[in-house]
């Protein structure tokens, strides 16, 4: 059982027995002025009786006193009217009176002898009454006495009326007050109690979010209720500051992790493009050379050198990969169209794309600049393109797309290079490892997974970033994200918030 309960069962106990208490008193003050009002009639009586009387008997006219106690006999209220002699027995009495039946010779005599009016409840007649007893002068040297007797059923029915009365308006105003207990306690104590109640279940089980309903006023509850929602407010704002440090720690972590990785790497792959390029140049010279001395040549031997050629010049690009993933990049900024570096990347993969059955659409919006190295900005357009390329091996549709969009919180303005295509896209599984260096979906021999892994150092170099997904109908888009010219140079928290926005689509 509640607290709340207890006490509204509490309360509604100790006002009922109150009010019984209060009930029962006022039933008994009732009754006694009941009581007291018939006494003072009887006595009102008596005092007009005994006057009456006092001068019949003195004129020794007995024949009228009969006729006197007969007509007051008359009154409904009156049972009946009993004289008695000096010696206390029955002189005369009303006419339906049984003399046997009020006989009591000693309590008249106590009377007579006292000179005082004395009240008696006794039964006449099988009924019960309150008479009064009281003396008058007979003549000059003698008294008598007379009773004049009223039923207590005129009392009794006046009292039940009074108690009927008194216990309806008692229960009646046990339920309102019960009620209006139960609404107050109810309102005031048991809606609160149950709003924090829920309130702390609900912080228990981790929902810093439930906020509890202030009660409306200034009193003990409400302060309660406010600081019940400071609290939450504070442990949510704790629990937020908590998971932004543990994301920045991992982050830092992620970072630390990388950067250590991209060092070994790049360590190791200088070392093996270094290696291999001493004897990469031996082959491709003697190729070259042999192609000039032994012209003409045969047709099978122009093929097989040919065939040498190119796969150094492969060998070539490859080392000079490695070699620029393991050394700093020196960028030459400069305000660059990046519509003029869309159009001559198109004019190095147009040929490649029309043997593939590549159809390339450039959607130019105006001539948008950025404040960056065309040289770098230009691999990392060649090396998207030439991924997407690889992608639709039965032809299909490359598009490029620019648009000037993104306004960030620091009031930056940057330009999107979109690059899409309808080919076989990227697993989902494989799209946040996409740009790890040697990662690559591609076949044995397609390439060594360092193409993107550069192309989102360069842009990064830029303060820009490159974001990836498919596309609902097939194929896969990149976007590049760079700061226009235009741009107010950005401070290194704000760049790092950029890289960090970068790596969350990875």
């Amino acid at each position: 059982m509640s607290t709340s309960t207890k006490l509204i069962i509490l309360l509604t106990v100790l006002v009922g027995s109150v009010m019984i208490v209060g009930g029962y008193y006022r039933l008994q003050q009732r009754h006694a002025l009941l009581v007291s009002a018939l006494q003072n009639e009887l006595h009102a009586h008596a005092l007009t009786l005994r006057i009456a009387l006092s001068d019949h008997y003195r004129d020794g006219r007995h024949d009228d006193a009969q006729q006197l106690i007969n007509k007051l006999s008359e009154n409904p209220k009156i049972l009946g009217v009993v004289l008695f002699d000096a010696n206390g027995n029955v002189a005369m009495l009303s006419n339906q009176l049984v003399a046997e039946e009020i006989s009591r010779p000693l309590q008249v005599k106590e009377v007579i002898n006292a000179n005082n009016p004395v009240f008696a409840s006794h039964r006449i007649a099988g009924q019960e009454v309150t008479s009064i007893l009281m003396p008058f002068q007979m003549s000059d040297i003698e008294r008598g006495a007379f009773e004049i007797a009223q039923p207590r059923s005129f009392v009794e029915a006046d009292f039940m009326r009074a108690r009927r009365d008194i216990t309806l308006v008692t229960i009646s105003l046990f339920l309102v007050i019960t009620l209006g207990v139960l609404l107050v306690l109810g309102r005031n104590l048991a809606r609160p109690i149950r709003e924090l109640l829920t309130g702390a279940e609900a912080l228990g089980e981790g929902d810093l979010n439930y906020r509890v309903i202030v009660p409306a006023g200034n009193n003990e509850f409400s302060r309660l209720a406010s600081a019940f929602n400071r609290m939450a407010d504070r442990l949510s704002q704790q629990r937020l500051l908590a998971e932004n440090t543990a994301a920045e720690n991992l982050k830092l972590e992620q970072k630390l992790l990388t950067a250590e990785r991209l060092a070994s790497v790049g360590r190791l792959a200088a070392g093996v493009a270094h290696e291999m390029g001493a004897p990469l140049n031996v082959i491709k010279g003697r190729t070259e050379r042999l192609m000039e001395q032994l012209a003409p040549l045969s047709e099978k031997t122009e093929r097989n050198l040919t065939i040498i050629n190119h796969q150094a010049d492969v060998i070539a690009r490859i080392v000079r990969q490695l070699l620029d993933l393991g050394r700093p990049l020196n960028l030459n900024r400069q305000a660059t169209s990046i519509t003029e570096l869309i159009a001559s990347t198109i004019e190095l993969v147009e040929e490649d794309a029309r043997t593939h059955h590549i159809r390339i659409d450039h959607r130019s919006g105006a001539d948008l600049l950025v404040n960056g190295d065309p040289g770098w900005l230009k691999q990392v357009l060649l090396n998207i393109c030439r991924n997407a390329i690889q992608s639709m091996p039965q032809g299909g549709t490359l598009q490029i797309e620019t648009s000037n969009m993104l306004v960030m919180e620091d009031g930056g303005t940057y330009m999107s290079v979109r690059i899409s295509d309808t080919g076989t896209g990227i697993p989902a599984s494989s799209l946040h490892q996409i740009f790890d260096p040697f990662f690559t979906t591609k076949d044995v021999g397609q390439g060594i997974g360092l193409g993107l892994s550069i192309s989102r150092r360069i842009v990064e170099e830029h303060d820009g970033w490159i974001e990836v997904e498919n596309n609902a109908l097939g194929g896969a888009t990149f976007t590049i994200w760079l700061p226009n010219a235009e741009a107010p140079n950005q401070t290194l928290a704000q760049k790092q918030e950029r890289h960090e926005y970068s790596n969350s689509y990875r």
